[in-house]
């Protein structure tokens, strides 16, 4: 739930490449269909490789 009480949220999902290609950040963020507000509710640091799988998760 947020702060404003909603319930329903829009998602997305943001990747940080390195110069080779490799994901080195997945960041989560949410918006809340009733009031808007949106955030980043979490980032994950990717320290190992290779990282192709994440992208075709997503």
């Amino acid at each position: 739930m947020s702060v404003c009480g909603g319930e329903r949220f829009e998602a997305a999902v943001a990747f940080s490449l390195g110069g080779d290609g490799a994901v080195r950040w997945v960041t989560v963020g949410l918006r809340c269909v009733d009031d808007g507000v949106s955030g980043i509710y979490i980032d994950w640091k990717i320290g190992y490789g290779p990282t192709d799988h994440l992208l075709r998760m997503a």
